[in-house]
């Protein structure tokens, strides 16, 4: 009975997956289609020696490090205030998951439009306040990755909020309780009554938000196109792939994203269940 969903399943799943890991082995450019042949190991070898390949992995780390860092930090602080109010406490919800409601593309062009040099709101602001002389280029080098990381935390705290604040509705009153008739204060409570028993919430929101941001596209293509030392893996993979239609050592850099994210979703997968085991 389950046949024809399994069926359907490894058609739509597993057949890309295999047909992208077949044409990695492969030489062969759409540019030049009567040169196709078996590539071996090459195009795997070539990713030890391409200085591209290397930089925009260092890059994509960092930008997943900071980003997902900025946006717990961020995430527990808003789920910690939303957990406390009390009237109005529906309409602050709504407020919050906006941000992360909007399409990407679209949350990172009105972020386009704010970063603007020339006519952006954040220079226009600055620039009454006194507090710059002249607009800054926020897109430009030195300052593009910082500025995306902004526009990502802006985007994607709301999810990582919205995790958290589940984790301590599931927290019974009880315990706080416990712990204040034993003397505990609000810092002691953090500490050793949520923080333990948000562990596995805050590590499901850093399983999601890891794997999404180590996979960042549209942020980055929209806001700079990867230019100014802002390109991730996926977007060299874009590049390769469809601007340079090079099909066998674009797909040799597919795979190698997707074992790169399948092993760091295995490394925080046994935290997940390191941090289950307290919690018990």
């Amino acid at each position: 009975m389950l046949a024809p969903s399994l069926a359907f399943v490894a058609l739509l799943g597993a057949f890309p997956v295999l047909s992208q890991f077949v044409l990695s082995f492969t030489h062969y450019n759409m540019k030049f289609a009567d040169d196709r042949g078996f590539a071996g190991l090459a195009n795997y070898a070539r990713l030890a020696t391409d200085a591209t390949f290397l930089q925009d992995f260092w890059q994509t780390v960092y930008f997943t490090v900071i980003s997902v860092g900025f946006e717990l930090i961020f995430g527990l602080a808003a789920a910690l205030a939303l957990n406390r109010i009390g009237r109005g406490r529906a309409a602050m919800n709504t407020s919050i998951v906006l941000p992360w409601a909007l399409p990407t593309v679209v949350a990172a062009t009105m972020w386009s439009l704010i970063l603007n040099d020339r006519m952006g709101l954040l220079n226009s602001v600055l620039v009454k306040l006194g507090a710059i002389d002249t607009p800054v280029v926020w897109l430009g080098p030195g300052l593009a990755m910082g500025s995306i990381i902004l526009a990502d935390v802006w985007k994607t705290t709301p999810f990582v909020a919205i995790i958290l604040l589940a984790g301590l509705k599931s927290i019974p009153d009880q315990y706080y309780e416990a712990a204040a008739l034993d003397g505990a204060g609000r810092w002691h409570q953090f500490r050793f009554v949520t923080m333990p028993l948000l562990r596995p919430f805050i590590a499901i929101a850093l399983l999601f938000r890891t794997m999404d941001a180590f996979r960042v596209f549209d942020i980055i293509w929209v806001l700079t196109g990867g230019a100014t030392k802002t390109e991730t893996l996926s977007v060299y993979v874009y590049r390769v792939l469809f601007r340079y239609s090079d099909l066998g050592y674009g797909s040799a850099l597919t795979v190698a994203l997707f074992l790169i994210v399948f092993l760091m979703s295995l490394g925080l997968l046994k935290f997940m269940k390191l941090t289950r085991e307290p919690a018990q």
